[in-house]
């Protein structure tokens, strides 16, 4: 009597294994196809934006929190906000560029590097991923349980650089734009993409003598911040050390799982 070897069934086009989740959210092992994380990225982008316009916060605790931070800050002499933003708005190259970096480069850079990472350093793009999901979803926790008014809604000394000049439409906002939250500012969320975006970088171009300028970013980042009048000191100081909480997680997350006992393939569930 002859054997004869019978394939095993191939999973569902549908179907994904706990090995291959684990892949997902622990190594670029295990990555879904590029379209599905476009639709999922933008699905929890348009939340987010959902989310922030429906959450508005009470504008006199936001306020009353804004001038408790400057009066802390102004007590320890950690108070360059206003002559930074005065600066911006007495320079007419600072005043525009400053105004073009913090309505554009925000949205631009972050997802191009993430894109980059997707598919240069697919080693390092699960846990990097996770590093800036986590890092906006616990600011939009924020901006909900603790609104902050920013120095150009509290202070009157500080000028709205982008409002006086009407950059990008800030003076006359339309659509989405005009129902923003105003009271979003604890974290800087700007700072904190440009934070990750350099963490990004310096761990994909490893082991380059020069990856260290990557950290020029964030810094620059911070002086728009401050000097458009969006942001004080410590909205800054908070978004990046949110980034490095959500590395520390994350971090140890990945490694359990890269740790764990893997599952057989042939374990799926299938999702139909």
């Amino acid at each position: 009597m002859v054997k004869t070897n019978t394939p095993a069934p191939s999973p569902s086009r549908f179907a994904f294994s706990w090995a291959r989740l684990r892949g997902y959210f622990g190594s670029g092992a295990g990555l879904p196809p590029w379209w599905i994380e476009v639709m999922i990225i933008g699905a929890g982008y348009l939340l987010y934006q959902g989310v922030q316009i429906l959450v508005t916060g009470s504008a006199a605790s936001a306020i009353s929190r804004a001038e408790w931070i400057w009066q802390v800050q102004s007590a320890v002499h950690l108070n360059p906000e206003v002559a930074i933003n005065h600066w911006v708005a007495g320079n007419d190259f600072l005043l525009y560029s400053t105004g073009y970096f913090y309505g554009i480069l925000h949205f631009a850079v972050t997802p191009l590097v993430l894109i980059w990472v997707r598919f240069r350093h697919r080693g390092h793009y699960a846990m990097l991923r996770n590093v800036l999901v986590g890092t906006s979803l616990v600011a939009l926790i924020m901006y909900w349980v603790v609104p902050l008014a920013p120095p150009r809604l509290s202070m009157e000394n500080i000028i709205d650089t982008l409002r006086v000049e009407n950059i990008l439409s800030a003076a006359d906002p339309t659509g989405p734009a005009s129902m923003a939250n105003q009271y979003a500012a604890m974290p800087s969320l700007h700072v904190a993409w440009a934070v990750w975006v350099a963490l990004a970088l310096y761990v994909c171009l490893w082991p380059r003598s020069w990856r260290w300028a990557v950290w020029l970013y964030p810094a620059a980042t911070t002086f728009v911040v401050i000097g458009t009048g969006n942001h004080f000191i410590v909205d800054a100081v908070a978004g990046a050390l949110l980034v490095w909480l959500c590395w520390f997680v994350a971090s140890r997350v990945h490694a359990t799982m890269r740790g764990s006992q893997p599952v057989p393939e042939n374990d799926y569930i299938d999702v139909v």
